[in-house]
């Protein structure tokens, strides 16, 4: 399984680069700070994609990390909510004999 995932990397990775090489034109960059003149396209998409993977990145990382806050205080409920089921348990309860039957009438 792991050759397989390393294989299509290195497909994604030379059909990356294979695209990248045909888009060799240059092209003017107006930010909202600074303009960049006679920039190519390649360099353009990769800057982009790279953006891209920060954003995602930080974006599953602040996931990841809420979800695993609500991990940790559901454990910390299911302890409290187990001890609690196990004192339950051990409360001992009356015989039939010393509960007065309410249903019985005198």
């Amino acid at each position: 399984m792991k050759l397989l995932k390393m294989f299509i990397l290195l497909l994604i990775i030379l059909a990356l680069v294979f695209f990248l090489m045909q888009n060799v034109d240059r092209a003017t960059v107006n930010m909202i700070y600074q303009q960049y003149t006679d920039v190519t396209v390649a360099v353009i998409m990769l800057v982009s994609l790279g953006i891209g993977l920060l954003l995602g990145f930080l974006t599953a990382t602040t996931s990841i990390i809420s979800a695993k806050n609500n991990a940790r205080i559901l454990r910390s409920q299911n302890k409290k909510l187990v001890k609690e089921l196990n004192q339950l348990r051990n409360v001992n309860i009356p015989d039939n004999d010393a509960v007065p039957d309410l249903l019985s009438e005198e």
